[in-house]
């Protein structure tokens, strides 16, 4: 595998994160590769911890949304050297959200050995564009386990059994907050976000940086690729509250025609919902542990995408591996790897309102359902676990 054996990972920054970490720990271990976290619950401990783990030229960092790579003090020297250069570290970054985020990280890179990672090929090929010098590479999300590994398919709750008919897990934020914010701003940039805004209502099948594009073109006239990835770097609250937006109006458009969908994630008692009695929520944020469980005794785990439109979100992989029906709205990606109705059930974004329909007819056969659940689970354990893509980084290594 070449001269890196030892591997830098961090947890309890974000919990999501620290869990896909822990994951890719577990296999980068089987693979025979030393693995050292940094903790960020105990964080001056275990960066003092790196010098005696560290061995130059032989270990790198890996990370997601570069953490650790983000200018933080703890891993700096009094010079402004970084821990990471101090012992010529390569660094493995995977952004698990949309590039414009991370503009400044990649318009100035945090490390001379750095490899970036997209989980969407538009987003690769969106770094390869606006930012040539980073090296970057496509690295899909994988299913989440229990932490402790999945035991088996033997483990796993039988399909009639299971508790939840339908499952979402994550949070919601209300729309209003993100329009709140945008009524503070000027007229002109009020104006010109909302459009970005609605324009990715109607064509929810493109992606961001097109809208984002179409719209600034239109406003600004040419303008070069710095000045460009620049303005596209400021739609982060468009993104945001579009996705939200989606992620409302499908939840509550489920509960009100009489579907019990079961929410595991904060808030969602601040969406509006006429039959709020078939929304019914865990009240509170809940960890990416709790996240597996729940799916595990769902029969349908639905996803709604973050507006990947050629990748996809760890739900769809975690809903197969638990056995679950993966019900989810398209990608290129998906699209290329799996069968609508033989392994994945899909819906279109754009016509969202026939979802209670298409979840009636799942529950209506549970034979059917099924043997859907159980082709995704066999792709999914083939394909798109964590054991994969540790295989895949230490091609890198």
């Amino acid at each position: 595998m070449g001269g890196i054996d030892r591997i830098i990972m961090i947890r309890h920054a974000v919990e999501t994160l620290g869990y896909f970490s822990m994951q890719l720990a577990s296999e980068f271990r089987r693979m025979g590769l030393a693995v050292y976290f940094v903790d960020f619950a105990r964080l001056a401990d275990t960066v003092d911890g790196i010098g005696r783990f560290a061995a130059p030229g032989r270990t790198a960092l890996c990370t997601f949304n570069f953490i650790g790579l983000s200018g933080e003090e703890i891993f700096l020297d009094e010079n402004g050297v970084s821990v990471w250069e101090r012992y010529g570290m390569t660094c493995f970054n995977i952004m698990v959200d949309h590039p414009l985020y991370y503009h400044a990280r990649l318009a100035d890179p945090p490390a001379a050995k750095l490899y970036v990672f997209c989980i969407d090929r538009g987003h690769r090929d969106y770094v390869k564009r606006f930012y040539p010098d980073i090296r970057v590479d496509f690295l899909p999300l994988a299913g989440n386990v229990r932490l402790h590994g999945q035991e088996g398919d033997e483990t796993l709750i039988p399909y009639e059994k299971r508790k939840y008919d339908l499952v979402f897990t994550g949070n919601y934020t209300p729309t209003e907050q993100f329009y709140r914010r945008l009524d503070e701003l000027e007229p002109d940039y009020r104006s010109f976000y909302r459009g970005v805004i609605d324009d990715l209502t109607k064509h929810p099948s493109e992606t961001v940086e097109a809208v984002a594009e179409r719209h600034i073109l239109r406003e600004l006239g040419e303008v070069s690729p710095e000045e460009m990835r620049g303005a596209i770097a400021g739609m982060v609250l468009a993104d945001i509250c579009v996705r939200s937006c989606f992620r409302g109006k499908i939840i509550s458009h489920l509960a009100e025609s009489g579907i019990k969908v079961h929410v595991f994630g904060a808030d969602w008692d601040k969406l509006p919902c006429k039959k709020p009695e078939n929304l019914i929520s865990s009240g509170k944020v809940v960890d990416s542990a709790a996240c597996v469980e729940a799916v595990s005794d769902a029969r349908i785990a639905l996803n709604i995408m973050p507006w990947f439109k050629d990748g996809v979100h760890d739900r769809v992989f975690t809903a197969m591996l638990q056995r679950a029906v993966p019900l989810t709205d398209k990608s290129l990606f998906l699209e290329e790897r799996f069968t609508d109705g033989k392994n994945i059930a899909f819906y279109d974004l754009a016509a969202w309102r026939e979802l209670p329909e298409i979840v009636r007819g799942l529950l209506a056969e549970p034979e059917r359902a099924q043997r859907l659940a159980a082709a995704g689970y066999e792709a999914a354990v083939r394909e798109h676990t964590w054991q994969q893509r540790a295989a895949a980084l230490a091609e890198y290594f």
